[in-house]
């Protein structure tokens, strides 16, 4: 770390402290604006041994900010998906860099041409809260791929992940190349309207829409990565102890505060009461008591808690059947709440109308697979969307035609931890993809490049002043197929 670079780092002003980086990360890629692809594995190997060694130091804080937060949890959804997106990226970044060809109509002559992948610039990424490690460095890891810098702009709502996050890229990374600037939400606007080569931003879609009218405003590109109240399908055959259970394992992971977690589960509605039980009988015998079981994820702070438990407080007001999987009581001090059922919710109930992020799942009855269809494509297209079952045709029929970022069947979130998988939204659920070979190329663009020859028919037809031979050639664009 620079000397002047540290002494920025004592200022009173986070804006400043921003810009000062800014310009060190802009000043660094007019110096060399394509890294070469051993520059780019260092960076990478650097992000990786960077996570590893401070493993313990994530833990500990993400269990500050959340309350209580499974060291396992940190390492599966945290570091641990870090860690394999870097090594799936090493693995495969000289393929994506390789040149691809062209081939050219033999009137171009010895001419060629080539696409090639290009650094876009110095980007910012705007973390959110509720996976604040991975959701940071999973895209840094595709930014620093593609060649760029970055900026990450953490979540003030998880403060102590924050500075961890902070000290380990500080203590690691030379700023010109990688850092962090921390602030409020006035700081996160002054983030968004600073004029970047790319800009991510992960969070609810009301906010992913102010900021990217801000940066709009400056012209910036972004992706977008908003949520949305996903939906698990169950078919009738799904209707398992199996798939159950499988669904309520990945529901409660980190108390549901994942973004690609399943929001609401729809069940045929003669196979309603059969759901319940097998979902009350799964989660007794695996949890006997689930608050105050060191699995079980606090929620971020009272805010939250308050939030999520609002939505069981109005469904018992509004005399909605209200389901607990078991006998657990809520805990304001750990902030956990028992995992619990809202059967058959009208629609314009608040757990019906928002994104939940906690321990309360709406079981919503439908008539018919196409009914069911057509009630999730009416919303808002979601991040993911998931069906249970067995029926091929159906579970091809659900992936093809209701509207999501991405799908999982029989499965509830694996399509968005795969390093080799491209993860992200579609309408109102995002812009843009992070993850696999697409999340390279979300964070490059994509230059053609002609070298012109001497032997080019196409050059003297459009040499001055025009020949009869550009007449020739022009109408040649307009031959029938069969005697091209």
């Amino acid at each position: 770390m620079s000397l002047e670079f540290h002494a920025l780092q004592v200022t009173q002003d986070p804006t400043l402290l921003l810009r000062e980086v800014f310009q060190l990360q802009r000043a660094a890629v007019d110096r060399q604006p394509v890294p070469t692809l051993g520059q780019r594995l260092a960076r990478l190997a650097l992000l990786r041994q960077m996570v590893c060694s401070h493993r313990h130091r994530f833990q500990t804080a993400l269990a500050s900010d959340f309350g209580s937060h499974h060291p396992w949890m940190s390492d599966m959804l945290e570091t641990g998906a870090v860690v394999t997106r870097v090594r799936h990226v090493e693995d495969n970044l000289a393929h994506w860099l390789t040149t691809r060809n062209v081939p050219l109509e033999p009137a171009h002559g010895s001419a060629h041409a080539e696409m090639i992948q290009m650094p876009q610039g110095v980007n910012g990424v705007m973390s959110p809260w509720n996976l604040p490690i991975s959701c940071a460095l999973l895209m840094v890891a595709d930014i620093l791929a593609a060649g760029n810098t970055a900026i990450i702009k953490p979540s003030e709502v998880a403060p102590a992940t924050a500075q961890a996050l902070d000290d380990a890229i500080s203590s690691t990374f030379d700023p010109a190349v990688l850092a962090v600037a921390q602030g409020d939400a006035d700081m996160a606007m002054a983030f968004a309207a600073m004029p970047w080569d790319h800009l991510t931003f992960t969070g609810s879609a009301r906010t992913g829409r102010q900021i990217a009218q801000v940066a709009a405003r400056a012209m910036v590109p972004v992706t977008l990565e908003l949520g949305g109240k996903n939906p698990a399908v169950f078919l009738p055959d799904g209707v398992t102890r199996t798939l159950v259970e499988r669904f309520l394992s990945f529901r409660t992971l980190k108390a549901g505060q994942v973004c690609t977690s399943p929001d609401y589960v729809l069940v045929p509605r003669d196979h309603m009461e059969d759901w319940i039980q097998l979902a009350c009988a799964s989660w007794r015998e695996a949890y006997p008591a689930w608050v105050g079981h060191r699995d079980a994820t606090g929620l971020i702070n009272d805010d939250h808690y308050r939030r999520v438990q609002g939505y069981l407080t109005e469904a018992v007001d509004r005399n909605v059947r209200v389901v607990p999987l078991n006998d657990d009581l809520p805990d304001p001090r750990r902030r956990q709440l028992p995992v619990t059922l809202v059967v058959d919710p009208p629609d314009d109930l608040a757990c019906m109308t928002e994104e939940i992020l906690g321990p309360v799942i709406p079981v919503v009855p439908y008539d018919t697979f196409e009914g069911a269809i057509a009630r999730i494509n009416a919303g808002p297209s979601p991040l993911a969307s998931y069906v249970a079952g067995y029926h091929e045709k159906l579970n091809g029929l659900f992936v093809t035609r209701v509207r999501s970022g991405g799908a999982g069947v029989n499965t509830f979130c694996l399509q968005g931890g795969h390093p080799a998988l491209a993860i992200g939204g579609v309408g109102a659920s995002g812009i843009g993809r992070h993850g696999g070979r697409e999340g390279f190329l979300n964070y490059s663009y994509t230059k053609s490049v002609f070298h012109g020859a001497e032997d080019s028919i196409v050059h003297l037809a459009v040499s001055a002043p025009l020949s009869p031979l550009c007449g020739q050639v022009v109408d040649a664009m307009f031959r029938p197929d069969k005697d091209r």
